[in-house]
């Protein structure tokens, strides 16, 4: 079946190594760095948002510390943190959900306070007065 003399083996293209090695190779079309110690450059998932969501919250903790340590790095300023709305300050009132009507009203004829249906569920007084008068 041959003389023996051909020892090059053909690649395995489905194998994790061939995979991750050609993941971690950089494109001709990347400029390569002028640092020759430089690490090879790491390329992004196409479907970043999913991948993420693969994360444990420890991983999401520690990319998120590098990327605000990177963006330091390069003088970017950090990005603002998630506002807290406060009891004082409250998100804009949507219209109640019909589970949420009845509720309201199942709360009312059951003789608790409009004010504490209000704390309780977490809206307004008058969208619980609304309730009430529809």
């Amino acid at each position: 079946m041959g003389s023996g003399r051909f020892d090059a083996k053909i690649p395995d293209l489905f194998s994790a190594p061939a995979r991750e090695q050609a993941a971690l190779t950089p494109s001709p079309t990347i400029p390569a760095a002028d640092n020759a110690a430089s690490s090879p450059r790491h390329i992004l998932p196409n479907d970043l948002p999913t991948a993420i969501k693969h994360l444990s919250d420890q991983e999401l903790d520690q990319l998120d510390a590098a990327v605000t340590a990177e963006q330091q790095r390069r003088g970017k300023k950090p990005r603002a943190a998630a506002k807290i709305v406060s009891k004082r300050m409250e998100a804009p009132s949507v219209a109640l959900t019909i589970g949420k009507l009845n509720a309201v009203r199942a709360a009312y004829n059951a003789g608790v306070t409009p004010a504490k249906i209000a704390k309780q569920f977490g809206i307004s007084l008058s969208d619980v007065r609304k309730a009430l008068n529809e």
